[in-house]
């Protein structure tokens, strides 16, 4: 399978090809004879021509570059991009180079949004690409960063904080990754904020200049065309005058135009030190009279501020527009704490890691695949049901302590100081406030710990299903680690209270706290009250109806039903069933009633158990590259 990574910029454009299992980083791929192909495109009798193509020799009709910065806000950029794109789908055609089956990947600025890339995608769609892939240029610049040889990274930075900074022609894009995945910030950045801006400046200040200068402007209002073409070179100027800086930081670097619309005019682009600061640093109609220092400056701030809650510990930058030196400066200045990467050939950095996205992306999609295909609910609830009898005893435990000590033990205590008259009444009472204890969070505060345990002692069994899917497909297994908890948080598994509700039972803890107020009202003859009706439902789904495992006698109407004076209430009910008889005499009934085999408690957790981790596993699968789109 190979992935075409196509970066369609507002000033440059690039194609990368990337093979999968090559064991070599995409390669770009010549467009019309240039690796870096200018956005321009047009007509030369009725064929469509793009990059220099357009503009040098003859003039193409309709010439247009920029259009990718005019997407958002002007329709009339649709078939300009329409037309680019096709322009460069023939050129790879004609080059061998796009196959059927090949995947096709093609970046958009992180600020757009869902509707303005499905719009996007429809355009690319209309051009002739074949389902194309619409992802964010900070993901693909992040990819590359982490996948490409020629970025000695320490990866891991990578997997800490680390801010994609990437400045095209029309856009700043930033990507927040955190532990290697996108953050709840994820994707932003300023849509209209590039270095395209300098090139009209720089433009403007060369026309301004001109002893031709009315007559230029005229030609410019008059064609478009024209316009386009001087944009070009201001823009070829710039990229000319900072490459060379970097060696030379006194360069200077000028071009003579010649402009023939109606007549001919001349026009003197020049670049050096002293203009480049001023172009930076002039106050920019289009940024409401900031200038491009300062609308650059207060988005790396807004960053920062955005990021504050964990500082990124790694600022890499790409685009062409990042080898401007202040702009490298502001970044070191703003982000001072972090380690500061230009990536070497920046230009192709989003070509390439569009590429590399599109593998992750399909290598992901078979993974997910697979794991659900694999770690099927069968494997998982034989794991879950093995472990039965580990769990078991620790639910009954922590159930019947809760309800005796928080329901059993209060009403009773209102019996014996006559605050309840019946036995009967209190044995209602008791069903009630039972039902309302397992009901609560005290329930699941009291399974909790156990059940926190008890999955933690799956851990093993389940990761044996995962890592060998992991090494199939090349997800590094500390990317699928299992973690179970009950915090909250993503990696969540519940069996709480209102999960395992369902499990009804008649009179249990009822039954035992009456056979103690029997045999104490008989005398220690053992006289066990009868309870009657079911309790209802228990929260945390451990006590089962155990009502056989008691074998009660049957006790009178009478009984139940009379209003014994207060004299006859002297014994010690609290006392009775705080001892290690009763206790014993719950759990024994609930873990016999929960340990049967095809029981309702056996059959729901470890259906419940099943569920949670399937969800569980395949978020954690979703993650396992950073999902930023």
């Amino acid at each position: 399978m190979r992935y075409i990574g196509f970066d369609m910029g507002d000033g440059e454009s690039a194609v990368a090809v990337f093979q999968q299992g090559s064991g070599i980083e995409p390669i770009i791929q010549p467009i019309c004879s240039s690796r870096s192909l200018i956005s321009a495109v047009g007509t030369l009798n009725g064929e469509i021509v793009i990059g220099e193509q357009a503009y040098t020799s003859t003039l193409a009709q309709g010439l247009s570059v920029r259009f990718k910065s005019r997407f958002t806000d002007d329709p009339r950029s649709y078939e300009n991009i329409t037309m680019f794109v096709r322009g460069v789908l023939k050129a790879l055609h004609d080059a061998d180079a796009y196959r059927e089956d090949d995947r096709f990947i093609v970046g958009c600025p992180a600020g757009w949004n869902a509707a303005a890339r499905a719009r996007y995608g429809d355009l690319l769609t209309r051009a002739g690409v074949r389902n194309p892939q619409v992802i964010s240029e900070s993901r693909a610049a992040f990819l590359y960063a982490k996948y490409a040889k020629t970025v000695a990274l320490d990866l891991d930075l990578l997997k800490q904080s680390a801010l994609v900074v990437d400045i095209g022609s029309s856009t700043l894009d930033f990507a927040y990754i955190v532990d290697g995945r996108e953050t709840g910030v994820g994707t932003f950045g300023e849509a209209h904020l590039g270095g395209g801006l300098m090139d009209e400046e720089l433009l403007r200040r060369a026309v301004m200049r001109s002893r031709d200068r009315d007559a230029i402007l005229k030609v410019f209002e008059a064609s478009p065309s024209w316009y386009s073409y001087c944009e070009i070179e201001a823009r070829k100027l710039k990229e000319q005058y900072y490459v060379r800086q970097a060696q030379e930081p006194d360069a200077s670097v000028k071009k003579s135009l010649r402009i023939c619309y109606d007549g001919t005019q001349k026009l003197q682009l020049s670049l050096d030190a002293a203009t480049a600061a001023e172009v930076v640093d002039s106050p920019l109609a289009a940024l409401g009279g900031q200038s491009f220092s300062q609308a650059v400056y207060s988005a790396l701030e807004n960053a920062k501020t955005v990021t504050a809650s964990e500082p990124p510990k790694l600022v890499l930058l790409t685009g062409g527009a990042s080898r401007m030196p202040f702009f490298q400066a502001q970044c070191r200045e703003v982000f001072s704490e972090a380690v500061l990467v230009v990536c070497p050939e920046p230009e192709f950095s989003i070509a390439k890691g569009l590429a590399y996205a599109g593998w992750v992306d399909e290598n992901l999609r078979a993974f997910r695949k697979a794991i659900r295909a694999e770690v099927t609910d069968e494997r998982v609830a034989a794991v879950a049901r093995a472990a039965l009898p580990e769990l078991t005893p620790a639910v009954a435990t922590a159930l019947s302590d809760l309800t005796l000590t928080e329901a059993a033990i209060p009403v009773a205590s209102a019996w014996q100081r006559g605050d309840i008259a019946t036995l009967k009444e209190m044995n209602e009472q008791m069903e009630r406030r039972i039902e309302r204890v397992l009901a609560s969070p005290m329930a699941e505060t009291a399974l909790s710990p156990v059940l926190a345990r008890w999955m933690a002692n799956l851990t093993g069994s389940l990761q044996t299903m995962v890592d060998p899917i992991c090494d199939r497909y090349h997800v590094p297994r500390e990317e699928m680690r299992l973690h179970f908890s009950q915090s909250g948080d993503a990696a969540t598994l519940r069996i709480g209270a209102k999960e395992l509700m369902g499990f009804r039972f008649v009179g249990t803890l009822v039954g035992v706290v009456l056979s103690v107020v029997g045999a104490l009202l008989g005398g220690g003859g053992g006289v066990a009250l009868i309870a009657v009706g079911p309790l209802g439902l228990l929260a945390g789904a451990a006590i089962g109806a155990v009502v056989a495992a008691f074998g009660w006698p049957a006790i009178t109407e009478m009984l139940m039903s009379v209003k014994l004076p207060r004299a006859f209430r002297w014994m010690n009910v609290e006392k009775r069933l705080r001892g290690e008889n009763s206790r014993k005499s719950v759990r024994d009934a609930l873990i016999k009633e929960l340990s049967a085999p095809e029981g309702s408690f056996a059959r729901q957790v470890t259906d419940g158990f099943t569920q949670a981790f399937q969800t569980y596993l395949f978020q954690t699968a979703q993650e396992a590259e950073i999902p930023i789109q």
